[in-house]
């Protein structure tokens, strides 16, 4: 296929975040450009020509120097431009490959339709099937096979963004985003939207309306609407006809299509839904069928100890790139297994079909040796493993009654740099996994990211964890902390179950590092989410947390950095670093942006010499694991089904090969 039909489907189905944000800035610099081209009157034609050279000298100098900043401005833009356009060539070009192969196996005789792709997961771990309301990793991991976006990732690593139930948006000025509801998107054809009918602009209205009011089915206001903030950076939103919905900003905003539009649990759900699930949505956590979308599979049962069943979407709208209708498989089922030897042993007996997490290295390792044919792919583990604070709010009086020990920063300070990040790489990943600065930039978020030299000098990552206790004990004893009261902090029943002694191994390392007396009470993550939203919460040992919805922190930022922000459940209050934050959302310069991303990152560590303690974040990272997976020669699913996050809605085009010798059924 020639380059030019590269460029003929990239323009219509995929362009890059930095292309849209040139493009949304671009409104900015044409009108600079106007101004100084202008259109002049004719009240100086009797003047000579040397007369008004004179006259306009300093004019012409600013102008020229205008020109030089427009024209230095331009050159970088098609510098990024070109940029963009290798990548979206590159991706273009990598699909291609894809729809040859599946084309030859079609006309090899293979048939893709059928059987029923299976996987692992921690079917405990969950909150919400409200699409607005689950934020828990697993349930955003299973709605991303039933659920739609407007737009939505093809590669968060590679900054592509594709259409879903819109087209990707046009940008007329810096502030205005356009949608064509126009991909034939269909909500599900059962209760409540029997019919099965065609998705419509004031469906999406109605949406983002749930989302920015955050209010529950009797008109309370509900924190579990994590979205709220996000969705409140629309100035205005509007369904200009049946097949047209816009949005605006109060102004240039870098975060509003990553950090609102693309975000985790931004799916689109029926208005019918909305009105007939109510507070069932929120009371009924258990009950998938109170579900209303429009994606491949539709869910048909969940029990927390069996897992998830999905079954194949009939009259699903999307087709695959050489027009087969699809999804392909019959079913997806996700079987609730957390142990990693258990893992190991349902993925021998084609328990499952896909081995990833908690797989370690060391037994996927093992799996490629007893079965060589099988193909692995390593990447890094999103979620992020980070040790939190207990809450900074201030009217807590901490988990034994005696006071917030957090409020006084030394002693939280402490409390982090007591977590020996290399003792826990070793324990809970084998060594494969790396130091995390923040969840909001992890090791592999190599652009935005401390660097990892510079990050392996600061208390707590360096690698002389003598020189950390030693600094951990200086703080608890500045702090004024009485050594003999004793800290109850929270680590989750998955977390020990799926590491069996890690919390023995934890209590051990703040005993060695503190000299106190911390007990670490183990308990589900809904206990700790419910101690989160009522601002209680007592502090959490080193487990995970869910991956970065965008490589690009600013959104983050924004969410879980200012005051009242829907992601800060810590309450951290610090102005320098909100200032900062709001100065990102608004910058366009992706260069800019990551040198202030930088210094926030700096502050939240302690380590800016300016700031000191006063601004440290009340989470801390601690490591991403490098995590393989594993899957067996039947299974084909497209590339970008292995990222860091949030990619199960490629699974769309994913097929299992039901001729292949070694499947069974």
């Amino acid at each position: 296929m020639s380059e030019r039909n590269y460029w003929q489907r990239m323009k219509r189905n995929r362009m890059s975040r930095r292309a849209l944000l040139r493009a949304s800035g671009r409104a900015g610099v044409g009108a600079a450009a106007l101004a100084l081209v202008g259109c002049g009157d004719d009240d100086d034609d009797g003047q000579t020509a040397a007369q008004v050279q004179q006259q306009d000298q300093p004019q012409q100098q600013a102008m020229q120097q205008q020109q030089q900043q427009q024209a230095a401005q331009q050159q970088t833009m098609q510098q990024q431009e070109q940029q963009a356009e290798q990548q979206a060539v590159a991706a273009a070009q990598q699909e291609d490959q894809q729809q040859q192969q599946a084309a030859q196996q079609v006309q090899a005789g293979v048939d893709r339709y059928g059987g029923t792709l299976r996987f692992s997961t921690p079917a405990a771990t969950h909150d919400f099937f409200d699409p607005h309301r689950g934020v828990f990793g697993p349930t955003q991991y299973w709605m991303g096979f039933y659920m739609n976006y407007m737009i939505r990732w093809a590669s968060k690593e590679g900054g592509i963004m594709e259409e879903d139930i819109t087209s990707l948006p046009e940008l007329p000025d810096a502030e205005t985003y356009i949608f064509s509801v126009d991909q034939g998107a269909r909500f599900w054809d059962q209760y409540p939207t029997e019919g099965g009918r065609e998705v419509n602009a004031s469906d999406i209205v109605i949406n983002f309306d749930r989302q920015i009011a955050a209010l529950d089915a009797e008109g309370n206001p509900d924190a579990r609407f994590r979205g709220q903030d996000a969705f409140k950076k629309t100035a205005s939103h509007e369904a200009v006809d049946e097949a047209t919905f816009v949005a605006k900003t109060a102004g240039p905003d870098a975060t509003y299509l990553g950090g609102t539009i693309l975000r985790p649990f931004s799916w689109i759900t029926s208005p019918e839904g909305i009105q007939e699930f109510g507070t069932r949505w929120r009371d009924e956590t258990a009950n998938v069928s109170l579900s209303s979308g429009t994606g491949p599979y539709i869910p048909q049962s969940y029990d927390p100890d069996i897992g998830i069943y999905l079954e194949r979407n009939a009259n699903y709208w999307k087709s695959a790139d050489d027009g087969s209708q699809l999804p392909f498989m019959d079913a997806v089922e996700f079987v609730n297994l957390t142990d990693a030897t258990a893992v190991d042993a349902a993925y021998r007996g084609k328990g499952i079909d896909i081995g990833g997490f908690p797989l370690s290295a060391v037994q996927v390792e093992e799996l490629t040796g007893d079965f060589p044919d099988h193909e692995v792919r390593e990447g890094a583990f999103g979620f992020t493993v980070v040790t939190v604070m207990g809450t900074y709010q201030p009217g807590w009086e901490g988990s034994d009654g005696l006071g917030n020990p957090y409020l006084d920063r030394r002693f939280a300070y402490a409390m982090n740099v007591a977590v020996d990040r290399d003792l826990l790489i070793d324990a809970v990943y084998l060594g494969a996994a790396k130091p995390s600065a923040t969840h909001f930039c992890p090791w592999f978020s190599t652009y935005w990211t401390i660097p990892p030299e510079e990050l392996r000098t600061i208390p707590g990552f360096r690698l002389n964890r003598d020189e950390d206790i030693a600094l951990c004990r200086e703080l608890i004893a500045a702090s004024g902390f009485d050594t003999d009261r004793t800290v109850t902090i929270y680590i989750p029943d998955l977390w020990e179950q799926t590491y069996p002694g890690i919390t023995e191994t934890t209590r051990n390392m703040y005993a060695e590092a503190t000299g106190i007396n911390v007990e670490l009470d183990i308990q589900p993550y809904t206990v700790m989410q419910d101690r989160y939203d009522n601002q209680t919460f007592p502090g959490r040992a080193p487990t995970w947390t869910n991956p970065p919805a965008d490589l690009d922190p600013t959104a983050q930022f924004t969410l879980s950095l200012k005051v009242g922000g829907a992601s800060n459940l810590t309450q951290y209050n610090y102005a320098p670093t909100e200032e900062i934050v709001d100065e990102m959302a608004v910058t366009l310069d992706t260069e800019q942006r990551r040198d202030m991303g930088l210094k926030v990152q700096r502050i939240g560590l302690g380590v800016d010499e300016e700031h000191g303690l006063d601004g440290i974040f009340g989470w801390f990272g601690v490591m991403n694991g490098i995590a393989p997976t594993i899957w067996w020669p039947y299974v084909n699913r497209p590339d970008h089904t292995w990222q860091f996050a949030h990619d199960s809605h490629n699974f769309d085009k994913a097929w299992v090969d039901t001729s292949h010798p070694e499947y069974s059924a």
